[in-house]
């Protein structure tokens, strides 16, 4: 008896994992799909490749101190 419900716990985490895998693709899809676009001629910004993906840096103002 205590085959069968380990089993069926088994199954039910199997299912539950999928499920979240599945969730967390689609939430990371929604969220790179209304990302803001990217300022183009922007002078203080610079794009560089980061483990495959590309970066956008952008220098924060100078303060000058009187």
């Amino acid at each position: 008896m205590a085959s069968g419900l380990e089993s069926s716990l088994e199954k039910e985490l199997k299912a539950w994992r999928e499920n979240r895998s599945r969730e967390s693709v689609a939430l990371a899809a929604e969220r790179t799909k209304f990302a803001p676009p990217a300022p183009s001629g922007s002078p203080d910004s610079r794009r560089v490749k980061v483990n495959g993906r590309e970066i956008l840096v952008v220098s924060r103002t100078r303060r000058t101190f009187s």
